[in-house]
């Protein structure tokens, strides 16, 4: 829906879109190989306000986590809500603090962005990162995310 403001047509809906998700995440632990883990899904493309967020559900160990990812290019969040609780700010060649918890337990992150993509049409997300907890560094971490439209 568009409404006219000031002259102008203004969207006030947000755009919300089914769409496939593709994730493929590694991640190597000091001292460790690395492990590589891929997933399908389905999930929601919301545009809101000319931001883009995925939100799509997944199971751990048979419980429900939530995922929203804020996507851009120089500014981007991961937020995870349900049986764990994360939330990881990503800026481009920059630090941000973040946190996780599962459970009683939960920590304050460290998050170092050493690469951050996103490309709207191609719809592709991408982020390499290392995490680290009481200046102790936790692992080196690279995701992306694919998504392609599919139909509500």
């Amino acid at each position: 829906m568009h409404i006219k403001k000031d002259g102008e047509l203004v969207e006030t809906q947000d755009r919300v879109r089914k769409v496939d998700i593709q994730l493929h995440s590694s991640i190597r632990h000091p001292g460790q190989d690395q492990e590589s883990h891929e997933m399908n899904l389905v999930g929601q493309l919301i545009e809101k306000k000319g931001i883009y967020y995925l939100k799509y559900e997944e199971q751990q160990n048979g419980q429900l986590v939530l995922t929203t990812v804020k996507m851009g290019a120089e500014d981007a969040l991961i937020f995870r809500s349900g049986a764990v609780t994360m939330r990881l700010p990503f800026i481009s060649n920059g630090e941000r603090l973040g946190n996780y918890g599962n459970g009683p337990a939960s920590f304050n992150l460290l998050v170092k962005t050493t690469l951050l993509e996103f490309n709207e049409q191609a719809g592709r997300f991408h982020v390499a990162y290392e995490l680290y907890a009481e200046g102790s560094l936790l692992g080196i971490y690279e995701l992306t995310i694919t998504y392609t439209e599919g139909t509500i």
